[in-house]
């Protein structure tokens, strides 16, 4: 990126049942960085997502069935990599990611190629109980000691992704439900730097997480470990020129 900016921005957005949350969320990224895209993909909503997202000003993709969070966070990547997007925005659809910080995961693409927002690192967030907290410092742990870089949130969605990262994403593999650990290790494994900035992250405003309930934490706990051993185990994909380092 250099000091010339961080070029063309997509901002994705992966939304299922989000029509209360969604039309603020647009508008304050819309009215904060006019110049981005922002791509909602609407994951087979049956409420009023994808026409409260268009008339927020959104591109919309529309998803026919269920893809899960990371299969539409995967859909949107896939779309951005192919319309040659320099810079990615990962964030949610419930107002727990705040607007204003999408300066602070820029900035920090300036060094990084993956950036994660991190609810960890001094700036006061929501509360968090204690039983998913202690998941995610268990994996934060995990991640830190392969990577050799000092993780302290990897469940955050809310990130920043230059363009040889969408690239190795987009044209490969992608968890369909609960990208975490696993995709911070295999980012680090093909050599991109992998870093983190202080955010601020609300409770969501409304409707329910695409990745709540006990089933799915407990599915989060026993999935993650195989995960990151199968990153592991896997080789490291040859890069093309545009996605170097």
């Amino acid at each position: 990126m250099g000091e010339r900016g961080p070029g063309r921005v997509a901002v994705i957005i992966p939304a299922r049942n989000e029509e209360l949350s969604i039309g603020p969320v647009v508008a304050e990224v819309r009215r904060l960085h006019p110049e981005f895209e922002i791509i909602v993909i609407d994951d087979a909503s049956t409420d009023s997502t994808s026409d409260v997202a268009l008339d927020s000003g959104a591109t919309v993709l529309s998803a026919p069935i269920g893809l899960g969070y990371g299969g539409a966070v995967h859909a949107g990547l896939k779309f951005a990599h192919g319309r040659d997007f320099d810079l990615v925005i990962l964030m949610d659809a419930d107002g727990q990611h705040d607007p204003a910080y999408i300066g602070t995961l820029i900035e920090g693409a300036r060094k990084y190629d993956m950036v994660i927002g991190s609810r960890f690192m001094g700036v006061e967030s929501y509360d968090i109980p204690v039983v998913r907290r202690l998941g995610m410092w268990v994996f934060s742990g995990i991640a830190s000691g392969i990577t050799g870089q000092r993780i302290t949130d990897t469940s955050s969605g809310f990130q920043a992704l230059r363009r040889n990262v969408l690239g190795l994403f987009a044209l490969g593999s992608y968890p369909v439900d609960f990208p975490d650990a696993d995709t911070i290790i295999w980012v680090a494994r093909h050599g991109f730097r992998v870093g983190e900035v202080a955010v601020k992250m609300h409770a969501r405003t409304a409707g329910t997480s695409m990745i709540s309930g006990l089933g799915a934490s407990l599915k989060y706990v026993l999935k993650m470990p195989l995960s990151i051993l199968v990153t592991l185990l896997r080789i490291p994909s040859p890069q093309r020129e545009e996605e170097a380092p």
